[in-house]
């Protein structure tokens, strides 16, 4: 998240060191020498080369960029800068102005990036109020686009940062499809800092019954279980408009974007600020070094680590941990609990002592809930490729979490199985070449259902 947040940074400091948004007609504007054509000649459009068809529709982009202030307005200025980036990919690869074209196509997708940004940011409807938490609100939103355009998922991934990172839902549904188990929608709703109360709040409270899915993981480790620690994320959700909302008998839903929800007169809430892409997660290329990594960051001790500090799994948050637990069961989704991966640089002695303590834990816990357990937190030892920091996984980290849940025979994939069975079970049938003999009826055409696994 770090690493995306400083790109649009630079991006636009790049912008603001040429004049504020009128910079983005610094890379626009060619030299004179870079395209040779004729004063009085006008050629056509069939005519031009690609640098000047690039050319004329990054100034172009440019100059909307100077009055954009709407998302339709900017999401023009993002087209135009898409016009430019296609002609200069249009560049034949034996031109000599091929590597120049490249090179100006880097410029051009940063400035794109940021019209896109504009874009979102302008557009960015207020579908609940506040809830004190930036990425909760970002993850709201955005989970309430999703359940629009595919319906709700059939599997969520909750949790914290660790789970925002941690677990590919999109390569999850890959290899469960590679296994048979063909069309599931996987979504990951994590927030940072989410505890179990956390959890508990926004599947109890937040979400309503009808944006469920039909099977849980939950993905996190023993620091969202410390109930030793004062939760502050969310005590900032208590003190919340959103929570006062909720109070008040509102629930957010899908409505807002047929017009229905009832918006006053307040700006939009919602700043998209982060890298999450359209399914809750955020891809993290960084990777662990210590070596690098402790040059930046001060490498503190586990006794010293106050994740670890007053460890206690006997309070709030098992309260919370019970409560899902009854309330998955109560509405027959089944929970499934991954213990995330930690470096072997992170697990010291104390924290391996707290960390084998919540091992026994979840065992327990799971035993009395009846949630599968999934165990990764020591599964690839001395790998610190998989990580981007020392408790954190990567792009590489969170791609094998999702190869190993797909293929892990406890976790209870079979229930898609069994529906899909079921479906085809319930088909009429009709009549075969051959008398004695009968097939499935051929399915009724659905648009919606394959736009869903084209776009999925």
């Amino acid at each position: 998240m770090a690493n995306g947040k400083r790109r649009l940074r630079w991006a636009v400091a790049g912008v603001v060191a040429c004049g504020g948004l009128a910079g983005l007609t610094c890379s626009a504007t060619p030299p004179p020498t870079e395209v040779d054509v004729a004063p009085d000649s006008a050629p056509a459009e069939a005519d031009k080369s690609p640098l000047t068809l690039a050319f004329e529709a990054a100034a172009t982009a440019a100059q909307q960029a100077q009055s954009a202030t709407t998302a339709a307005e900017w999401s023009a200025v993002a087209m135009a800068w898409s016009e430019a980036i296609q002609a200069l990919q249009a560049v034949p690869t034996d031109s000599p102005q091929w590597l120049f074209a490249q090179r100006k196509t880097r410029e051009y997708l940063i400035n794109q990036e940021i019209a896109l940004s504009r874009v979102e940011t302008a557009g960015a409807q207020r579908v609940f109020p506040p809830l004190g938490n930036a990425v909760l609100d970002e993850q709201l939103a955005v989970y309430l686009s999703y359940v629009a355009t595919f319906g709700k998922p059939d599997v969520l991934v909750i949790g914290s940062s660790r789970a925002l990172q941690g677990v590919n839902p999109q390569i999850l549904q890959q290899r469960l499809s590679a296994q048979g188990i063909d069309s599931l929608k996987v979504y990951t709703f994590a927030v940072n800092g989410a505890t179990a109360q956390v959890m508990s709040f926004v599947l109890r409270r937040l979400l309503t019954p009808e944006q469920m899915p039909r099977l849980i993981v939950w993905a996190g480790g023993a620091r969202s279980f410390n109930s030793g620690r004062v939760d502050r994320t969310f005590a900032r959700i208590l003190e919340s408009p959103g929570y006062e909302a909720l109070e008040a008998g509102d629930r957010p839903d899908i409505g807002w974007l047929d017009g229905e929800a009832v918006v006053d007169d307040a700006p939009a809430d919602l700043a998209i600020a982060t890298d999450i892409n359209g399914y809750g997660f955020l891809e993290v290329s960084d990777v662990f070094d210590p070596a690098i990594y402790y040059q930046n960051f001060p490498r503190v001790a586990g006794r010293y680590d106050s994740s670890y500090q007053a460890f206690n799994l006997d309070g709030v948050q098992t309260v919370s941990f019970r409560a899902i637990a009854t309330f998955t069961q109560g509405n027959d989704i089944p929970l499934v609990f991954v213990n995330l991966p930690l470096s072997t640089d992170y697990l010291d002695d104390t924290r391996l002592f707290y960390e084998q303590a919540f091992q026994q834990y979840l065992a327990a816990e799971a035993e009395q809930g009846g949630f599968v357990v999934v165990d990764l937190l020591q599964a690839w030892p001395d790998l610190n490729n998989i990580f981007a920091d020392p408790s954190h996984l990567n792009q590489v980290g969170a791609a094998q979490v999702a190869i190993k849940l797909a293929e892990d025979p406890t976790v209870p994939w079979h229930i898609f199985d069994d529906e899909a069975t079921s479906e085809a079970s319930n088909r009429p049938t009709v009549e075969a070449d051959e008398p004695g003999e009968s097939v499935p009826a051929a399915e009724e055409s659905d648009d919606d259902a394959q736009n869903d696994g084209a776009a999925e």
